[in-house]
């Protein structure tokens, strides 16, 4: 690895990326110290390599130099690095680590490190440093940083393991970043770790937007965040959603309980429908029409049909759902492919 600090992503080369992988390597294997090492140049005479600790400021240095300069695939593998000798370094070094750094992409880059050794090693402790930071810092970029270097992990299980701040708090802050961030990560941790089926996330979701004054944040977690495991208390909040001032987050709040598991089917779908005779916004009527059908498919359509004359101008929108429903398609994205085809 480069030690001088001066134009180090850009001598970065297929060799030194070899090397810098031969050091991962040799710390991995049996017996290693627990931390990369570096190979040394060949001395005079002969002599043969010696291998010398590639300690975390110089990796931490590196790492710095690529994010500044460096291509897409050198920042990849310089945090892929840093990442996997997190696992083995002592946890103390790489918490000062964090503390110590001002750069908001080199903290979030250490904040992944702690938090995948948290994961590995099932230590929930290891991220409130992570937390601690995200709501504590002067500087919003950091908080924001700090909260995004959650990426990746179970966040919401180790945060209320740790009984640190819970992402209703980070919807709170004063800083637009760090709320962005709080967003981001849910979505990504739902998409990316769970894949949709973890109540847990669900519910901090929902209980998230529910503690958002920011409307437009608040409707990105409801339609980005799977509903399918929620809570009864989460239904209800969605429930409760539907009465919002803003019509985008009660049409996020509409589909949202069109994802609920089959035990609140029911009690999503009498609130749908008697909120689908309140409202007059049209994209809210929209948005309802398409969670009664997520909730019922082909048993949508009765109630459909029932709901045809509360609003003449979107018979045509029922009808395309009727359409749709008459394929007897099972696969969620291609019924809603199918209707965008029919009614774009």
């Amino acid at each position: 690895m480069n030690r001088s600090g001066h134009g180090r992503s850009s001598r970065w080369s297929g060799a030194a990326l070899l090397v810098a992988l031969s050091s991962l390597l040799l710390a991995a294997g049996p017996g290693g110290s627990g931390q990369p090492v570096q190979p040394a140049q060949p001395g005079a005479a002969g002599r043969p390599l010696e291998s010398a600790p590639c300690s975390l400021r110089v990796m931490v240095e590196d790492l710095r130099g690529a994010l500044a300069d460096g291509s897409p695939s050198l920042q990849r593998y310089m945090l892929t690095l840093l990442k996997e000798a997190a696992l083995r370094m002592p946890v103390d070094e790489l918490r000062a680590a964090f503390a110590a750094e001002r750069d908001p992409k080199v903290l979030e880059a250490l904040g992944i490190a702690l938090a995948t050794r948290a994961s590995n090693t099932g230590e929930p402790a290891v991220i409130e440093s992570i937390v601690d930071r995200a709501r504590g810092d002067a500087d919003p970029a950091l908080r924001a940083a700090a909260l995004s270097g959650l990426r990746g992990v179970g966040s919401v299980e180790m945060m209320n393991k740790a009984r640190g701040a819970t992402y209703a708090d980070f919807l709170r802050d004063p800083a637009p970043a760090v709320r962005a961030a709080a967003v981001d990560k849910l979505v990504h941790e739902d998409a990316q770790v769970y894949f949709g089926h973890e109540g847990p996330v669900s519910d901090a979701a929902v209980k998230a937007a529910a503690a958002s004054s920011d409307p437009a944040l608040a409707a990105r977690l409801l339609a980005e965040v799977s509903m399918e495991a929620a809570s009864p208390e989460s239904v209800a909040l969605l429930v409760q959603q539907l009465g919002s001032a803003d019509p985008t987050l009660r049409a996020a709040a509409a589909r949202a309980l069109g994802g609920v598991g089959g035990a609140h089917s029911e009690t999503a779908r009498r609130a749908l429908v008697e909120r689908y005779g309140a409202d007059d916004a049209r994209e809210v009527r929209v948005a309802i029409l398409e969670g009664l059908v997520q909730l019922g498919l082909g048993g949508a359509r009765p109630v459909l049909e029932s709901l045809r004359g509360v609003d003449p101008e979107l018979g045509p929108e029922i009808d395309a759902w009727l359409q749709v429903l008459a394929m007897n398609l099972q696969q969620w994205s291609i019924i809603l492919r199918e209707k965008q085809r029919l009614r774009p």
